[in-house]
């Protein structure tokens, strides 16, 4: 029974902890949003990376805030390097010199993966997935876990902390890692109402739910 109220009081903390993150980034995608994207200048060209780079200003301060990676789409069929297209985008949204969102997109031009840094400290702290642009599933970082820079490589192993999974844009399911080992410690499960109908605790911390309780 300890174990239970403290794997229950461990949602209530970690669901408070979280709203507050869902504010600061819907504050950051309005001021984006109401951003005038300026091209700084003529320069779609290739870097040394083999993509074509286009950078803006968005705030027309000469400082480059905006970049935009192409590369030509891989067409097996077709002659020559075929159709170029938007493979990613880098964007400084504070305007402080450090990318704080990175937008990854698939051969159809269709967003399938965002990396966000929430509160402008140089690390990623969410990550949202896309599919035919509905969110399917956000994982959740937090300071007490490593974390890793979102100008570099992910080398080290990182696990979220809280993940969160959608069906058509509906919240569906909470899986929780308070130790930071990749092991869930603590699944909710969401009705479409969006009301918790299940919580399945792990006991013995072996990644595996032994108890369930339903609502």
């Amino acid at each position: 029974m300890t174990r239970i109220l403290a794997s229950l009081l461990a949602i209530l903390v970690c669901s408070s902890i979280f709203s507050g993150c869902s504010g600061s980034d819907k504050s950051s995608s309005t001021a984006a949003n109401r951003m005038v994207f300026k091209e700084q200048k003529e320069n779609l060209r290739f870097d040394n990376t083999g993509m074509k780079r286009q950078v803006f200003d968005m705030n027309s301060d000469g400082q480059v805030d905006l970049w935009k990676f192409y590369a030509y789409k891989k067409a097996s069929d077709e002659e020559g390097e075929g159709e170029l297209i938007i493979v990613r985008k880098e964007l400084d949204l504070n305007f402080d010199g450090i990318v704080d969102r990175i937008m990854y997109y698939n051969q159809k031009e269709n967003l399938m993966r965002e990396e966000i840094d929430t509160n402008f400290d140089g690390i990623v702290d969410r990550i949202h997935y896309y599919d035919n642009g509905l969110v399917i599933k956000t994982e959740f970082y937090q300071e007490a876990c490593n974390r890793f820079a979102i100008d570099e490589i992910n080398t080290a192993e990182v696990h979220p902390n809280l993940v969160r999974v959608f069906r058509q844009g509906v919240l569906t399911r909470e899986e929780m890692d308070v130790s930071c080992d990749g092991k869930r410690e603590v699944v909710t499960v969401f009705n479409a109402e969006g009301d918790i109908v299940q919580i399945g605790m792990d006991e013995n911390s072996d990644g595996i739910i032994e108890k369930w309780l339903r609502f």
